[in-house]
């Protein structure tokens, strides 16, 4: 009897060894199904997613998500639009090489579309951001010769009369500027900076020339002109001590003394000259530069994270 209760136990644990084998194999061979639950990624929910850290000026993250969309749904309708946006982040960031790479891409990726001709425009901007104003306008001009919609043609035309503005080509902006169409929602803004940039002819300012002819009457005289009365005085003290001191030298017959006491006069001297001519570029710089900020840039690149293709442009741009 012994015996057969034994054999019954072992029987019974036999099977329950067997089983914890079994379930620790079954465990290997479905893992996800035991322990997890599987992610479905929504197109819709993942782009807004990515959007939504865009609007919080989370760039890199919104990067991260953009590129994701478009790894899982490269033919989705959004995709081109996704890619653009990669860029515009970029320019957020200032990061001008990697978004005009981004830009270039949707171009050959997506030809004669509607997304191509924006980061045509986005490539121009790249460029004015970065202040190369020159390739700028080559870029918003490659805008108006491929014809596009209304809207971006407008907004190219905006931005050639900013970029001469900030090329101190004051007429040329103000004929720009003429342009833009009077259906645009930047007409109104475009017609006074059209006037505004006539004024920036008549800007106050200093001569170089006169400021380096003045510092080399009276060393000093030249700061004075450009109002740097502080350094005027530091100039013309300085430069009178070593003129006095060698003055002085030569005086006593302390002719080596008083040869470099010339030399290094003349060092000081030459420096005064070229100090005065760069204070007058600095101060006309610095009233072009003022004067450009007192006037409203009503172009926005939010126009290009809307639902709309070419949304009204008439919201100021924030960098």
């Amino acid at each position: 009897m012994i015996f057969g209760g034994f054999t019954g136990t072992a029987n019974i644990m036999s099977k329950g060894v067997a089983l914890a084998v079994l379930f620790f194999f079954v465990s290997l061979l479905w893992p996800d199904f035991l322990l997890s639950e599987q992610i479905i990624i929504d197109s819709d929910e993942q782009f807004h997613f990515a959007k939504r850290l865009m609007e919080r000026r989370e760039y890199q993250l919104a990067v991260a998500e953009f590129e994701r969309f478009i790894h899982f749904f490269p033919n989705d309708d959004k995709a081109p639009k996704a890619r653009c946006l990669v860029g515009v982040c970029y320019l957020h960031k200032k990061e001008y090489e990697s978004a005009r790479k981004v830009f270039a891409d949707v171009c050959k990726i997506y030809p004669d579309s509607a997304v191509a001709e924006q980061a045509l425009f986005l490539i121009g901007e790249s460029y004015y951001k970065q202040s190369v104003q020159k390739e700028a306008r080559r870029y918003f001009k490659m805008v108006l010769d491929q014809h596009p919609e209304p809207g971006l043609t407008n907004a190219a035309t905006y931005r050639i009369g900013w970029s001469y503005m900030h090329a101190n080509k004051w007429r040329d902006a103000s004929e720009a500027f003429t342009l833009v169409e009077e259906s645009s929602p930047l007409y109104a803004s475009s017609q006074d900076l059209s006037r505004r940039s006539q004024q920036g002819e008549d800007l106050p300012r200093k001569h170089p020339t006169a400021a380096g002819v003045a510092a080399a009457i009276i060393p000093g005289l030249g700061h004075a002109y450009c109002s740097r009365y502080r350094d005027a005085l530091i100039s013309f003290l300085l430069n009178g001590l070593f003129i006095w001191a060698a003055a002085e030298s030569f005086d006593q017959d302390h002719d080596i003394l008083g040869g470099i006491l010339g030399f290094l006069e003349t060092g000081w001297y030459s420096g005064n000259i070229y100090s005065a001519v760069n204070c007058a570029h600095k101060h006309n710089r610095r009233v072009r530069d003022n004067y450009r900020k007192s006037l409203s840039d009503n172009l926005d690149l939010e126009l290009f994270t809307t639902s709309q293709v070419y949304p009204a442009l008439a919201l100021k741009i924030r960098f």
